[in-house]
């Protein structure tokens, strides 16, 4: 007669650090060193074996705590990504998309042709990095950043973009020395090379590789899930993010212009818990620029983590800014500036993959 007990034993599996990461340590270790003990003490029925598995469980249990306690410091700004495929791009007849027009530089184009793309699972920063966050990685390496070395940045107004010198990432949109309550605002003339810079440094101090997005991933994050011009619908408002409220979507009423950049956790997140997705800064992707790059793909059907032009003059930067017509901060409008550039409107965030 078969024995039904035999499959009631308890087995004890290792849990996945991801699953540590993710759920916490009390949700995933208590229950596995619990069965751990159980395990134990199941085969053996011994005083000594139960001393041995509590002290073992004791052990282990310490152990992966310290483990995750020091991971969920690196990664409690960040969000779970998952993977899938979506449409990327903008459909024909969305106000405000970009088309090739008689004014655009004959190498640059603005193709936001809809295609089919297969992202993979990454965890993607919440927020923009800030002006305290890269303070840390220039003291910690005495990193000078290309506005420094140059001797200068760019500040664009309404009267267009102006090289004033000694602006580098301690200073504001205006080109004075940022006061310490703007800390938590995104760091700004920061170049592409620069940021590159500083994931590298994270990824040397954690072991993990930390890098900017690819464009796709970047569009796909900032729309959560939507298909609509904006993550909060057919329309952003300036209560929303931030834009030139000067200039709203479509017939809107207008919206304040702050002039400034906002703390990196102003406004509601996205569904997927990212904030400032739209306005603020555009931010820097990892992608060459390629302004008919999405009619490249299109006809290859689904294509898998796209990474952008071989080699190009200029890298892509997403998302619009606080100075932006609100048509710029679409999920799907794209740009492409000089990788050593530094601006008063760009910055970036970081993403990496488990």
């Amino acid at each position: 007669m078969m024995n039904h007990f035999v499959s009631m034993k308890p087995r004890f599996v290792l849990p996945r650090s991801k699953d540590v990461i993710d759920k916490g340590v009390v949700a995933v270790l208590i229950p596995r060193i619990l069965m751990l003990f159980f395990c134990l003490t199941w085969r053996l029925r011994k005083t000594a074996a139960m001393v041995a598995a509590l002290f073992f469980a004791g052990v282990t249990l310490f152990s992966i705590t310290l483990m995750a306690a020091t991971s969920q410091v690196v990664h409690d700004n960040f969000v779970l990504i998952r993977g899938s495929v979506y449409t990327m791009g903008t459909p024909e007849d969305e106000e405000g998309s970009r088309k090739v027009t008689p004014w655009n530089q004959p190498w640059i184009n603005y193709s936001e042709t809809q295609h089919q793309v297969r992202v993979s699972t990454f965890y993607m920063s919440k927020y923009a990095v800030t002006v305290a966050e890269f303070r840390k990685f220039v003291e910690a390496t005495g990193y000078r950043t290309e506005a420094e070395k140059g001797g200068f940045s760019v500040i664009y107004s309404a009267r267009g973009g102006e090289k004033v010198e000694g602006v580098n990432w301690r200073h504001g949109v205006l080109g004075k020395v940022r006061p310490q309550s703007e800390d938590n605002h995104p760091v700004l003339y920061v170049s592409w090379n620069d940021a590159v810079a500083y994931c590298q440094w994270m990824s040397r101090q954690t072991g993990k590789t930390y890098r900017l997005p690819t464009e796709a991933e970047r569009e796909y994050a900032c729309r959560a899930g939507s298909t609509t011009p904006f993550n909060t619908g057919q329309n952003l408002t300036t209560a929303q993010a931030n834009y030139n409220g000067n200039f709203p979507y479509k017939n809107n009423p207008k919206g304040i212009f702050r002039m400034n950049t906002v703390p990196v956790d102003s406004f509601a997140p996205n569904a997927w818990g990212l904030y400032n997705m739209h306005g603020n800064v555009f931010e820097w992707c990892s992608d060459w620029y390629g302004g008919k790059y999405y009619d490249e793909c299109k006809p290859a059907g689904t294509v898998i983590n796209p990474l952008g032009p071989a080699t190009a003059s200029y890298r892509v930067v997403r998302g619009g800014c606080w100075a932006s017509d609100v048509k710029y901060c679409r999920s799907g409008d794209r740009d492409g500036i000089n990788p050593s550039d530094r601006r008063n409107h760009v910055g970036f965030r970081v993403v990496y993959t488990p």
